[in-house]
């Protein structure tokens, strides 16, 4: 099935992404509020902010969080997450990280989970300069670099790949390098940074890893159409096969970037 480029690359994916995603390590959102002296004096800014998986942990810490994505679905969901929660520091704006207004600021921190490749980084990095206060920066968050991150995820690779065809980068992700790094170092403001990672294990079943895969943007549930069925059950054949305990417990890293933003 192709892919619908007006849409966006995580519709349908809002209700499986809290759920069914890898947690960050809670050691690595406890580094971003150490390294950026967070407390209730100050704001966040959240980039990509999907349903909220920065945004609601980091609102413990903080004034007020703005939580920025340009899906609608992911907005909603992260509202009545952290209403769930109780709460009631984030505004949740419906915007690409592009079109944020620099009169937004200022904020003591930015942070971008995994969403920092959707993005023009150049021009994201020259909003970032001027709505980041001094003494501030950038944090961004991803899975550790160790691929695979979970032991089930070459089978999964391959069953997914006979029913879609062979994963490939979406067509809406930033076409340029894949790391990040360049575009830091072109930076002005934010290219002296360091990266940690951080360790945590998570327990997953069959039916949390078909969520996690249906979680993407080139594997959302809506792709496999009529196959849906058939797919999940040779994936559920497959995942037993390989522990037919049913039980995955995996070792898996959080990755945190900082780059404080450099005072002229």
């Amino acid at each position: 099935m192709p892919l619908c480029l007006d849409a966006s690359p995580f519709a349908g994916t809002a209700q499986y992404y809290d759920r069914f995603r890898a947690p960050y390590a809670q050691a690595a959102i406890d580094f971003i509020i150490e390294t950026y002296d967070l407390s209730e004096g100050v704001r966040a800014l959240d980039l990509g902010c999907g349903p909220g998986t920065i945004t609601i942990p980091l609102s413990c810490a903080v004034a007020e969080v703005i939580a920025v994505d340009p899906d609608a679905d992911m907005i909603a969901e992260g509202r009545r997450l952290a209403a769930s929660r109780g709460q009631q520091n984030i505004r949740w704006l419906q915007s690409r990280a592009e079109d944020i207004s620099p009169e937004a600021g200022p904020f003591r921190v930015a942070t971008i989970g995994q969403a920092f490749h959707w993005m023009d980084r150049d021009e994201v990095l020259r909003k970032l300069a001027i709505l980041t206060a001094d003494g501030g920066g950038l944090a961004l968050v991803n899975p550790g670099r160790r691929r695979p991150q979970e032991s089930w995820e070459p089978v999964a690779s391959e069953i997914v790949a006979e029913f879609l065809g062979p994963r490939t980068r979406h067509p809406k992700s930033n076409p340029q390098e894949p790391e990040h790094e360049p575009a830091l170092r072109r930076s002005e403001y934010f290219s002296q940074f360091t990266a940690r990672e951080f360790p945590s294990t998570i327990a997953r079943d069959v039916s949390s890893i078909i969520g996690c895969i249906y979680s993407t943007s080139n594997s959302t549930r809506s792709l496999f159409g009529d196959d849906t069925k058939a797919f999940e059950a040779e994936l559920s054949r497959a995942l037993l096969s390989l522990n037919p305990a049913g039980v995955f417990n995996e070792h898996v890293e959080t990755e945190v970037v900082v780059a404080p933003k450099r005072t002229r």
